[in-house]
């Protein structure tokens, strides 16, 4: 079973990506953290052998406590978590998106531009 973690804080938005899993039979594991700095710390957690990596981290850029490009360079910039597949979730396509690009994210996916069965669909392929 493949674990994916979504990084998000908005309660109906978990709900719909949860639900959207659920509905496609995809078969993984989804941990869900609200909170950047219990990110960080299990990102650590990985980086010492102490957490299993997952296959995916959704990333949602704005998070109440730090900003997630935090996250995204923590993760892209260790050589033991630089290989996990991070897409950026966000519904804004200002300057901030356009630097998660030029930190590497995977993929940068537009909320409001995609449906959950759309982002499931793209989970489905990334996780082959």
């Amino acid at each position: 079973m493949k674990k994916i973690i979504l990084i998000e804080d908005d309660p109906a938005i978990i709900d719909v990506y949860k639900m959207a899993m659920k509905n496609s039979n995809v078969n993984v594991d989804m941990e869900v953290i609200s909170w950047g700095k219990e990110a960080l710390r299990e990102i650590k957690e990985m980086q010492e052998g102490k957490r299993e990596k997952p296959s995916l981290v959704l990333l949602d850029l704005f998070l109440p406590d730090i900003d997630g490009r935090e996250i995204l360079k923590e993760i892209k910039g260790n050589d033991k978590t630089k290989e996990i597949a991070v897409f950026i979730l966000s519904n804004y396509t200002n300057v901030k998106v356009e630097q998660a690009e030029e930190i590497k994210a995977d993929k940068v996916v537009l909320k409001a531009e995609i449906t959950p069965t759309q982002l499931v669909d793209l989970i489905k392929k990334q996780l082959k």
